[in-house]
Parts: structure tokens; C-alpha cells; sequence
């Protein structure tokens, strides 16, 4: 159990650790071990069984039955295991990863009544496996590396984690996204490039703006920031919660993207702005910003924030107007919180006064959230991501209109196209205009 870890709040409560190599030479090991071990396996112990119980001739074991033994009657026909003098015919599966016998093999109805271990030789059951045996067991190996190369393919396309080609992706006019070898790079601040490690150059929320026809107006109606509890968010958030609503790889994934646009900025001279804050910000550790302010609905857990210069208590979906002075920011984040405001347009707008020109504001979410309190079209469905992409990306593209350029999406989630069950992480950027 050392290498498992529980999480009882996700929505897989037992997960296990990302696995590591390549997603290919994983597949076509354990392709091969499988197709080796039931091709070898089964063709030794079916002829071991069928020394035991349906003896062929002496030449099984290289040698004459000792002298005095009875001699069981040998008879030719067409079989396929020990079983088909029971009148049970093998399926093609079967005879192909050689558990059957190839027709034509010798058996017989008798029985001798002890089979030595020394009888038992390695070399003579080997003997008496014959090309047609040893060829279905050859055949079961491709086969099965076959289907593993084949399912391998399909975890690609689907859920792909591998160095890929050169790769232009078009975001319909907006920041483009260039993915390289297992990375993708956007505009960052100052409308510099920036490339992220992380980045999955072929998930469909990085690709969520190909081709993606953007509405002429404003595509949302009242009814879409609806709520299941409309109750004061200051209740909801009354008592502290010193937790991390994300693990720590989607975390850790999120860091790294932070780190990475973080350095094109003048180091010891920018200022970040964090909206929907708590204790935690998930900023690198080394952050060289000369001001980090805060903003959330906790003070407890606002105070605790140890990379925070300065803090303020704020609901946005009451009070959407930001209490800091016009082009004060270089970078404006949002971790997880997006989903719960039900004015964004008012709280983009406000972001996009205290921004400076080419300020990079940087929203990210995942599939979870306190469903109750998440407006209705973002519950509709928690594992669309590049849905959500594309209403963050109209949050920007309408608050205000033309007021953000360069608006990208990209998966930075840690265990995508692997075995790795953590939290996805998802990130919709925007530059000042």
C-alpha cells in the first residue's frame, strides 16, 4: 500500500501513483510478458497434463516404458487437448496461444499408472510440443502484443501523455498555441511566448479554440449563473478550510505553469494579483514579486497565506468592484473559483481596469467544486473541460469587448493519458489589450 494514496475527497478515493516510461514501451512490455508467459505456459502444462492422464508414445520422454509395465494401446486422431476425447472442440483462440493441440496429434486412451519425475524431463516435453504447437504459441505472442501496440494507439488518440511531432495549433484567431514535443507554448506577459512543460499539445481543452467559432454577442442568459443554494456566500464560508480542493500532482502541475510565466516578467518588480484566494496561492516558493495581493471570502484563512503582502475579505458575487487603483497588476490569477461567480462579466471587467497593459491573467479550474454553489451551466457536466474553456474564454472575450487579446487554453493536468487518476488541471489565458 506504500505505493497507493487515498484521497476521500475525490472522485476516486483510492488512486494510484503515475506510472513511469513512456506510454508505448510500457504497452508493448506488458504485451509481451502476457503473450510469453500463456504462449509458454500453456504449451508446457497442457503437455504435462496429457503426460499425466493421456500418455503418447514412449518418445514423449525419450525412452522405452520399462519392461514389465503395461504398454497403453496408441491410436491416431485428429485432437486438440486432452479434452477433446470428451467430444468438447477447442474454439480458434484457444488453438492459436497453444492451449490446444495441433490436429493430428498423437494420443491415447490408456493410462500408465505412475510417471516418474525423472520421466518428466524438460527437453522431452519440449520434443513433443512439435512446430504446431510451438507456432499457435508464437502466433498468441503477436497476437497480443498486437492488441496491447493496438490499445496503446487508441489511449493515444483518446487520452495522449507522449512526446509528440511539431504541431501549429490554430485557436481561431487568438493565441495560437505551438505545441513541440510534449509541450505547448502560448503568449504570456508582455506578449512574450512562453513554453509550458506541462502542456498536452492534443487534449481537447489545449485545442478547445481550433476552429471554434466565437459568438457575435454575449451566448449566456440569466438563467445559466443560476444556483442549487442562492443562500449568502459568506455563510458557506464562514468556517476555515485549511485544505487544498485539488491534489497535489494537479497542484504541482499548476506551480510549474506559474513558474514558468512568472520569469518573463521583470523578476523583483512585478505584482500579482490573487482573486477567490485562501491560505494557499500555489505560487512557486521562490516567487520574486515585489507584491502579491489576495483577495477571498475567509480572513482566517487569508491571514494564513504566508506569500501574501497584503489581503482583503471580498464577495465578488455581491460586490464585483475591485478595491485596487487602474493598470496596478502584471499578473491576475484564479485557482479553482471561476465556476462560482455569477457575474463574471462585471469581475473580468474590473480585472481588466487593475491590469496592466500586456498583464497576463491567468484562470484555471478542474472537475471539482462545491457543486451547490457552481452556477448551472458549469455543473451541466464536470468533466467537459474544453467546454468550460470555451465560457472562460467568452468571459474574456466579451468583459470588455476587444479588451483582451491572445486568449489561449491549455491541459496541464499531470495524469493525462496515463494510469495516474489525479485531479485534471485545466488554464484559460488572456493578455491585456
Amino acid at each position: 500500500f506504500s505505493s497507493m494514496k487515498y484521497n476521500w475527497d475525490a472522485p476516486y478515493m483510492c488512486r494510484a501513483v503515475h506510472s513511469h516510461g513512456p506510454w508505448w514501451l510500457r504497452s508493448l512490455v506488458l504485451a509481451a510478458i502476457l503473450g510469453l508467459s500463456i504462449g509458454v505456459v500453456s504449451a508446457t502444462t497442457t503437455h504435462t497434463h496429457g503426460a499425466m492422464h493421456h500418455l503418447t508414445t514412449a518418445q514423449v520422454f525419450g525412452r522405452e516404458y520399462p519392461a514389465g509395465r503395461h504398454r497403453p494401446e496408441v491410436t491416431r486422431k485428429p485432437a486438440h487437448s486432452s479434452r477433446s476425447t470428451q467430444g468438447q472442440a477447442p474454439g480458434l483462440l484457444p488453438v492459436l496461444i497453444g492451449i490446444s493441440a495441433g490436429p493430428q496429434q498423437t494420443v491415447t486412451r490408456g493410462w500408465y499408472p505412475m510417471a516418474r519425475a525423472s520421466d518428466m524431463d524438460a527437453g522431452g516435453i519440449l520434443r513433443q510440443a512439435g512446430p504446431t504447437r510451438c507456432v499457435g504459441a508464437a502466433m498468441g505472442m503477436v497476437l497480443l502484443m498486437l492488441a496491447g501496440f493496438a490499445y496503446a494507439q487508441w489511449r493515444r488518440l483518446v487520452h495522449p501523455n507522449s512526446p509528440a511531432p511539431q504541431w501549429t495549433l490554430a485557436a481561431a484567431g487568438e493565441g495560437a498555441p505551438t505545441a513541440a514535443f510534449g509541450g505547448v507554448t502560448i503568449v504570456g506577459w508582455g506578449g512574450k511566448e512562453v513554453f509550458i512543460d506541462d502542456g498536452k499539445w492534443n487534449s481537447p481543452v489545449t485545442r478547445a479554440l481550433q476552429d471554434y467559432t466565437w459568438p457575435e454577442e454575449w451566448p449566456y442568459t440569466p438563467a445559466s449563473f443560476k444556483r442549487m443554494d442562492e443562500g449568502a456566500d459568506t455563510g458557506f464560508y464562514l468556517v476555515p478550510r485549511f485544505v487544498t480542493h485539488i491534489d497535489e500532482a494537479a497542484t504541482g502541475a499548476l506551480t510549474r505553469f506559474y513558474s514558468s510565466v512568472f520569469k518573463e516578467a521583470p523578476q523583483g518588480e512585478y505584482a500579482v494579483l490573487d482573486l477567490c484566494s485562501s491560505w494557499i496561492s500555489h505560487y512557486p516558493k521562490d516567487i520574486a514579486a515585489k507584491r502579491v495581493a489576495i483577495s477571498g471570502m475567509n480572513h482566517l484563512e487569508l491571514m494564513a497565506n504566508r506569500q501574501a503582502t497584503e489581503w482583503n475579505r471580498k464577495d465578488l458575487n455581491v460586490d464585483p468592484t475591485l478595491p485596487y487603483d487602474d493598470n496596478s497588476f502584471d499578473f491576475i490569477t484564479n485557482v479553482v473559483s471561476v465556476d462560482y461567480l455569477n457575474q463574471p462579466r462585471k469581475v473580468f471587467r474590473e480585472m481588466h481596469r487593475v491590469m496592466k497593459p500586456g498583464g497576463m491573467a491567468v484562470i484555471s479550474f478542474s472537475n471539482r467544486c462545491f457543486f451547490t454553489k457552481a452556477i448551472a451551466m458549469w455543473v451541466r457536466d464536470m468533466n467537459d473541460g474544453a467546454g468550460h474553456a470555451r465560457i472562460v474564454a467568452n468571459y474574456f472575450r466579451f468583459s470588455p469587448d476587444g479588451g483582451w487579446k491572445d486568449i489561449s487554453t491549455v491541459d496541464i493536468s499531470p495524469g493525462y493519458g496515463t494510469w495516474d487518476r489525479s485531479n485534471p488541471m485545466w488554464v484559460v489565458t488572456a493578455i491585456k489589450a
